[in-house]
C-alpha cells in the first residue's frame, strides 16, 4: 500500500490538532483514496486522545522516505506556519513546559520536496504572523508548494504580501467543520450515555492557565447561576499542553464538587460526543467552538487571550455578539445566546471543504510535483548567505550587548557607591542640622539669661543711685 506523510502538532495533547488526521483520513476514504497515512511531528510519541496511533519524529522522515518513498507530504492544519517556539507540555503527565519547535513541521517537508520532488500540499493551516522581514526567503519557501491552502484571510494576505500569486492561494475553512460525518448521531448519543451525560441538559466550560483570577471568578459566577437553573456543568480540558486540567480542577474544587470533570483524559471521539450534545459551549478553544457549532450547539467564546483567529471565526459564523474578551461581559453573552442564538448555516463552508478534499485527492491519485525552479541553487545560496550573515551579525550584536551590559553594570556599581556616599552625607547633614538646632536653642536660652541678668544689674544700679541721692 502506498503511503502519504501528514505533518502537524500530533505529539502534544491539544484537542484541535488531533482532529486533522481524523478528518483527513475520513475524507480520503470517502473518495476511495485508501493510502496509509503516516503521522509526523517534531517528537516521536503515542498520539494523545487516540489509541494505537504512533507519531514519528520529523527527524526520521528522510530515512523513512529512502526506505519506502512517500507518495506525497501533507502539512496541517492548525496555526503552525511561523518561526516561534512557545512553551508547551508534551504529554498528559508532564509537569514542565518546554519550547516546541513548530517550524520543523513545515520547513522539513519543504526541504523533502525540493530534494526528492515529492508533492507537497497544505491542509489549510494558519499563519499567525507576517513574514515582512524575510519576504524573499518566504517567497522561495511558499512558492514551491504544490497545493497552497490556508484557513483565514490574514494567512492569505501574508502569502500575497510575500509575492505569492493570488490564483495559487486557496482560502479554505478550518477542516474541523467536516466533523459531522465522522460518527453517526446514534454513536455519539451512546457515548454520552456511557459518560452519564444524557440525564439532563449540560453546559460545557473550558479555560486554560492564562485566565486571570478575576475572569475565573466571573466564569464561576455564571456557571453557578446556570447550575441553579438546572443545568449540569461539565468542565472539559481540551489542551492539556496549556495546563487546562489544573485550572479547571481549581474551578471544580471551588464549586465544592458540584461541577463535573473527567477524572482521566477523554478520547477524541468522547470529546466530540460531549461537545456535540451540550446546551451551550463556553470557552476559549477555537475547536471547542468549531465542534459544538457545527453540530448545531450554542457557543460563546470567552477569549480573554484576544486571539485574532477566534475573533475571525465568530465573525464568519455571524456570532460576533457572542465573542467576548472580558469576564464582565460573560453573563450577558451567555444569556443572549440562550435567548437569541440560532444555528449557523454551514452549507457554504462544507461545500468549500468538499472542493478542498477533492483537490487533495486528485493530487494524491495523480502525484506530480511542481518542478523545482531553475533558480533553486541561487535561492539556496541566498538563503545560506542570509543565514550566515545574520548569524555573524547576531554574534556581533550579542558581544556588543554583553559589553554594554558589563559597562552598564559597572556604571550601576558606581551609582550604588555614590548612593551609599549620598546616604552617608545625608545622615551627616541631618546630624549637623540637629546640632545646629541645639546650638540655636542654647544661644536663645543664653540670650534670655543675659537679658535677665542685664535687667537685674540695671535695676540694682538704679536702686543704688536712688539711695545715695536721698
Amino acid at each position: 500500500m502506498d503511503r502519504i506523510a501528514l505533518c502537524g502538532v500530533f505529539d502534544i495533547p491539544n484537542y484541535g490538532d488531533h482532529l486533522f488526521p481524523l478528518i483527513l483520513k475520513s475524507e480520503l476514504r470517502k473518495r476511495g483514496c485508501d493510502f496509509e497515512v503516516v503521522l509526523f511531528s517534531p517528537f516521536e510519541a503515542k498520539e494523545s486522545f487516540v489509541e494505537d496511533s504512533h507519531i514519528y519524529s520529523l527527524d526520521k522522515m528522510e530515512q523513512m522516505h529512502q526506505e519506502k518513498p512517500f507518495r506525497a507530504i501533507i502539512v496541517g492544519g492548525g496555526e503552525i506556519i511561523h518561526w516561534h517556539r512557545y512553551p508547551q507540555k508534551r504529554s498528559f503527565s508532564s509537569s514542565s513546559f518546554e519550547n516546541y519547535p513548530m517550524d520543523k513541521i513545515w520547513i522539513i517537508p519543504f526541504f523533502m520536496k525540493v530534494k526528492y520532488g515529492i508533492p507537497l500540499l497544505w491542509n489549510a493551516p494558519g499563519i499567525p504572523y507576517d513574514f515582512n522581514i524575510v519576504k524573499e526567503s518566504a517567497n522561495f519557501l511558499f512558492s514551491n508548494i504544490d497545493y497552497l491552502s490556508v484557513r483565514n484571510e490574514f494567512s492569505k494576505q501574508v502569502l500575497l504580501d510575500c509575492g505569492i500569486p493570488q490564483e495559487t492561494v486557496h482560502l479554505v475553512p478550518d477542516t474541523g467543520f467536516a466533523l459531522t460525518s465522522i460518527e453517526s448521531p446514534d454513536k455519539l448519543r451512546a457515548i454520552r450515555h456511557e459518560l452519564k451525560l444524557d440525564t439532563k441538559e449540560y453546559v460545557v466550560f473550558h479555560c486554560n492557565r492564562f485566565i486571570t483570577n478575576e475572569d475565573a471568578s466571573a466564569a464561576i459566577d455564571v456557571l453557578n447561576s446556570l447550575y441553579e437553573k438546572g443545568y449540569e456543568i461539565y468542565l472539559l480540558p481540551l489542551a492539556y499542553t496549556h495546563n487546562d486540567d489544573s485550572k479547571l480542577k481549581e474551578i471544580q474544587d471551588q464549586s465544592n464538587g458540584r461541577f463535573l470533570m473527567p477524572k482521566t483524559p477523554l478520547s477524541l471521539i468522547q470529546i466530540i460526543s460531549v461537545l456535540s450534545g451540550c446546551a451551550v459551549y463556553v470557552g476559549t478553544s477555537l475547536h471547542g467552538t468549531v465542534t459544538a457549532s457545527v453540530f448545531g450547539r450554542k457557543v460563546v467564546s470567552f477569549d480573554y487571550q484576544k486571539t485574532k483567529k477566534t475573533k475571525d471565526l465568530y465573525n464568519i459564523l455571524g456570532y460576533s455578539d457572542y465573542y467576548i474578551t472580558d469576564g464582565s461581559q460573560l453573563a450577558s453573552a451567555v444569556e443572549k445566546a440562550f435567548l437569541e442564538q440560532k444555528p449557523a448555516d454551514f452549507s457554504d463552508i462544507q461545500a468549500r471543504l468538499k472542493k478542498h478534499f477533492d483537490i487533495i485527492t486528485s493530487i494524491l491519485m495523480n502525484p506530480h510535483a511542481k518542478p523545482n525552479p531553475s533558480s533553486q541553487a541561487t535561492n539556496f545560496s541566498d538563503l545560506a548567505h542570509y543565514f550566515f550573515s545574520n548569524t555573524y551579525e547576531c554574534v556581533g550584536l550579542r558581544k556588543r550587548v554583553k559589553e554594554l551590559t558589563e559597562a552598564l553594570d559597572t556604571n550601576i556599581n558606581f551609582v550604588n557607591v555614590f548612593k551609599i556616599q549620598k546616604s552617608q552625607l545625608e545622615r551627616e547633614k541631618e546630624q549637623l542640622k540637629q546640632e545646629q538646632e541645639k546650638l540655636e536653642r542654647e544661644k536663645e536660652q543664653l540670650e534670655i539669661a543675659y537679658q535677665k541678668t542685664l535687667r537685674y544689674k540695671l535695676a540694682t544700679v538704679k536702686k543704688f543711685i536712688s539711695n545715695n541721692h536721698s
